[in-house]
């Protein structure tokens, strides 16, 4: 599975480095050029926030899954109002006027946030193994008791 995250994180840092050489299409084709790096970039985010989520979660007790999943939507919520503000400040802010250079400038943004995930889940990893799953208590059947 941690594997599977980091290849997405790899797709993911190849596509969106791949609208750096979109943004030079003619414009003609820049849509279709655009539109094949965002769907490699939407394959990229399924395989690896799926396995990401089981990977995290497979380390909460059982008693404790529902608050594990509720802390951890949270956490992805901020992280996205956060992205979603800074990302589009990038565009429109740091090349006016260009809206291919600001394009390129926010993917490279982006490819670079992808890329400091993908070296932490690369040294995380392995840092702490699964739990084995905990055993349920049972009551004795008539059969077994003596």
């Amino acid at each position: 599975m941690p594997r599977t995250v980091h290849v997405g994180l790899t797709l993911g840092i190849a596509a969106l480095t791949g609208a750096l050489v979109a943004v030079r299409a003619p414009d003609a084709g820049l849509p279709a050029a655009l539109a094949g790096t965002q769907l490699l970039a939407g394959l990229a985010s399924g395989l690896a926030v799926s396995p990401n989520q089981t990977q995290v979660l497979q380390h909460a007790p059982a008693e404790a899954a529902g608050v594990g999943g509720a802390i951890l939507q949270m956490a992805q919520r901020i992280a996205a109002a956060v992205c979603l503000s800074a990302v589009p400040a990038v565009y429109l802010h740091a090349t006016p006027g260009s809206p291919r250079a600001a394009y390129a400038l926010a993917s490279c943004v982006c490819a670079g946030l992808l890329a400091v995930a993908l070296l932490l889940s690369l040294t995380r990893g392995s840092a702490t193994p699964p739990k084995p799953p905990a055993r349920v208590a049972t009551k004795p059947t008539n059969a077994e008791v003596p």
